[in-house]
């Protein structure tokens, strides 16, 4: 039995758990609105995950793993798309609540707008490549609804949260392609990489993340519109 993968997701989660009784962000406070947040994009997550393992777009080294499966995912992959999404909701708070005067609306609409366009373009040069047309379009999707129907409220947070968590994301995404613990098929993607890092799986971040954080400030404005409603 291998440890490596597991020891990997606990070392993810394990500064944002011990961080998260911080008294200034309290985020364990915040429990019935980052649970439905991180569960609802997860299972979606999985129910992918599982559909591109059986295509062959990627695949798992056992030789890092227990092991044991659930479906043809490894446990430790189940355990990753909880400790890497409340990792990257917990530095979204972070950066909501220690920074909440950091609003550059104009900026963040063209970042969202640069990415939007950057997904017509991978849409239109690989039309063929699985994970880089799958990613790019519901990425699209997902930020032209999202300027659409909120008309970008917390992207600037949003898109910094993304921005910061690029360094942690390297450094693990680093060693589960690095190890190799996740192998990826080259012909199923653009082919370009950041270190061992196929370029696709930062977006597909970013769009976790805006789900993500889409559900969980939907929640919390949900009971502050109630909570207001009693009060009058």
């Amino acid at each position: 039995m291998n440890w490596t993968y597991f020891w990997i997701d606990i070392a993810t989660i394990a500064g944002p758990l011990a961080l998260s009784f911080d008294k200034k962000v309290a985020f364990f406070k915040n429990y019935k609105f980052f649970i439905p947040a991180i569960l609802i994009p997860s299972i979606l997550y999985l129910i992918w995950d599982i559909i591109f393992t059986r295509l062959d777009i990627w695949a798992f080294n056992s030789s890092y793993t227990f092991g044991k499966f659930f479906i043809n995912l490894p446990w430790e992959e189940i355990g990753f798309f909880i400790c890497i999404p409340y990792a990257c909701l917990f530095m979204y708070e972070c950066l909501r609540v220690y920074f909440p005067n950091i609003s550059v609306p104009r900026i963040a609409k063209l970042v969202a707008w640069l990415v939007v366009l950057l997904c017509a373009v991978a849409i239109y040069y690989y039309p063929n490549q699985i994970y880089t047309s799958v990613t790019a379009i519901l990425l699209m999707i997902t930020l032209l609804n999202h300027l659409w129907v909120t008309k970008g409220d917390y992207l600037t947070h949003m898109l910094l949260a993304w921005i910061v968590a690029i360094v942690p994301m390297y450094i693990v995404n680093g060693l589960l392609t690095g190890l190799p613990i996740l192998i990826y098929n080259d012909t199923q993607n653009t082919g370009i990489r950041v270190g061992t890092i196929p370029i696709e799986d930062f977006f597909y971040n970013l769009l976790y993340m805006v789900w993500m954080i889409w559900i969980f400030e939907r929640n919390r404005q949900k009971k502050s519109h109630a909570e207001n409603a009693r009060a009058n």
